[in-house]
């Protein structure tokens, strides 16, 4: 992996959060940019590390700290891998095989980008009265959800109904892991 490839990656995801198909373009689409672009993963770990630390709300008894970081650090990694398993089943089913590595590295990289606007409005949230905080949360969720379709819409060159059911797979999934997470973070 190199620092291009990092930059073409990180450049690819900002523009797109703005709204710029053209970001893809940086990305060739080729099955060995999909494998690279799991390398987000690690440019975002720390992203998601602090906004772990600053969201995570107390712990519900019975669950075991040691327990729930290690179930966290499965749960992470996994969740990167699966999402992209799920996205070729989905690629298959809309006959956009051939362009399942161009979303897999767009979406990769523009995870980047969400974990930044959570971290960014937990922080905002954390300052604000509860009312206020519910808002901003709020906002960045419809931001994210926008950014993944868009993502899926403008990578898999599919209409934007169908762009919303990418969403909601990746949403269901992403719900699934994180209770699977907390329940395997559970003291025995």
């Amino acid at each position: 992996m190199s620092a291009n490839d990092v930059a073409a990656g990180l450049a690819c995801a900002f523009l797109m959060a703005r709204g710029r198909a053209e970001g893809l373009r940086l990305l060739d689409g080729s099955n060995r940019a999909a494998w690279r672009s799991f390398f987000a993963m690690i440019v975002a770990a720390p992203i998601y590390l602090a906004l772990k630390a600053v969201s995570m709300p107390p712990l519900p008894r019975g669950i075991d700290p040691a327990r729930l970081i290690a179930a966290e650090a499965i749960g992470y990694v996994t969740g990167w891998f699966a999402t992209a398993l799920f996205m070729l089943v989905l690629a298959r089913m809309m006959d956009r095989e051939t362009r399942w590595p161009l979303l897999v590295a767009a979406w990769n990289w523009s995870n980047v980008v969400q974990l930044i606007v959570f971290l960014s409005a937990s922080i905002v949230a954390s300052a604000l009265p509860p009312a206020l905080a519910g808002g901003v949360t709020f906002a960045a969720l419809g931001y994210v959800l926008w950014l993944q379709w868009f993502v899926a819409r403008e990578a898999f060159a599919i209409p934007g109904p169908r762009a919303a059911v990418v969403v909601g797979v990746d949403l269901v999934l992403g719900l699934f892991l994180s209770g699977l997470t907390l329940s395997l973070g559970a003291a025995r």
